[in-house]
């Protein structure tokens, strides 16, 4: 039989590994989770901007198209590091801007269009349209409403789905949409494209 003393040390050491033990697998167990969610976002992400891109016109260019850039492995810092050959521009009235994606990866992709004229649109969303108009179209494709914000002259809103957003520049008075911008933003990037 075991001494009272050595009990008193052995018992509360088996507690301590067991918890520890016990700890570490609910740890693991977590970040297996948490891994697996984002692998689903991403890859929603994915489905999503292929759906933007065959029912929209870029005049040309395609969300998430890699850039000729990317086999150059350039060390980007994100978005505060644009290289000025890494914006594409199709036509008048579009402009797009490549950046790491994902975030961590040399993958350059055109992660940014800005459309400022017709015929160009996201989904039949052009410049010169209502905002009322357009947000039950935003909200029956899955966006939803993100943030607002204004300056003198004008309101911009923006709304998500997965890891897309879609920003609209619109005029105070008039609430007609100036320019919209569809971007792809990875959640470990801290600045907003």
């Amino acid at each position: 039989m075991m001494k009272p003393s050595l009990l008193k040390v052995v018992l509360p050491a088996v507690i301590l590994i067991a918890c520890l033990a016990g700890g570490s697998l609910i740890a693991e167990n977590n970040r297996l989770k948490h891994k697996e969610k984002d692998l689903k976002e991403y890859k929603a992400t994915l489905e999503l901007v292929k759906d933007i891109n065959q029912n929209s016109n870029f005049g040309g260019i395609e969300l998430l198209k890699f850039s000729d850039k990317t086999k150059e492995k350039q060390q980007s810092q994100g978005t505060s590091d644009i290289l000025p050959d890494f914006a594409e521009e199709a036509k008048d009235g579009v402009e797009g801007i490549y950046f790491n994606y994902p975030y961590a990866s040399n993958d350059y992709r055109l992660a940014k269009i800005s459309m400022t004229a017709m015929p160009y649109h996201v989904y039949g969303i052009a410049a010169g349209q209502n905002l009322n108009d357009v947000t039950p179209l935003l909200e029956e494709k899955g966006f939803t409403e993100y943030e607002k914000s204004s300056d003198n002259d004008a309101d911009f809103v923006l709304y998500r789905q997965h890891h897309v957003s879609i920003s609209l520049k619109v005029s105070k008075d008039t609430r007609v949409i100036s320019t919209i911008i569809v971007s792809v933003y990875d959640k470990l990037d801290d600045a907003v494209y």
